[in-house]
């Protein structure tokens, strides 16, 4: 008995039904899209389990929510201070993926998060007509949290952590800029 023809139709039927079906969740799918945004950043140096202010700045990012969980993000870190004698200039390049859950409301949603990826640091220290400068690669950890208005206005307040010039760094940022 050939069956081939029964086969035939049954997968031109399930493949008819997969555009639909799937063109439909994408079209629903409001939690996708991407978000550009600015905003204020402290970093803090840890050493001794003691913290040190190291300098306040400006962060800018772009992130792309894939879905209501998963999203990816690119952001820039500049801090300068001066502390304990030192001038500091810095930045940080950072490239993570943040992992969470959207709770959808009315007229806007939230994200609480964690995130993983690489941070890129470059720092000039200048002290008693010395300077130093140092670049350095680390893994960083973070959580944060992200409030979306339906109208495209979001907020991300975020705390991140790593470890360059075997000394641990943390920064806070919170971040306004829109989604769309």
């Amino acid at each position: 008995m050939n069956n081939t023809p029964k086969i035939l139709l049954t997968s031109l039927f399930t493949l008819a039904l997969i555009p639909s079906a799937s063109a439909s969740i994408f079209e629903d799918n409001e939690f996708s899209g991407h978000r550009i945004g600015g905003g204020y950043s402290n970093t803090e140096l840890v050493f001794d389990n003691r913290g040190a202010d190291w300098g306040d700045g400006i962060k800018l990012e772009y992130g792309y929510d894939i879905n209501q969980i998963f999203g990816i993000n690119a952001s820039y870190q500049n801090n300068n201070g001066s502390k304990y004698g030192v001038d500091l200039d810095g930045s940080t390049l950072k490239i993570d993926s943040d992992i969470g859950y959207t709770f959808k409301f009315e007229e806007w949603s939230v994200k609480p998060y964690g995130a993983v990826g690489l941070a890129r640091v470059n720092e000039k220290l200048s002290y008693d007509g010395h300077s130093d400068t140092f670049k350095e690669i680390s893994l960083m950890g973070g959580m944060g949290v992200r409030a979306n208005l339906n109208m495209g206005l979001y907020t991300d307040l975020r705390y991140d952590f790593f470890n360059v010039d075997n000394q641990d760094q943390d920064q806070l940022s919170l971040t306004v800029g829109y989604r769309f």
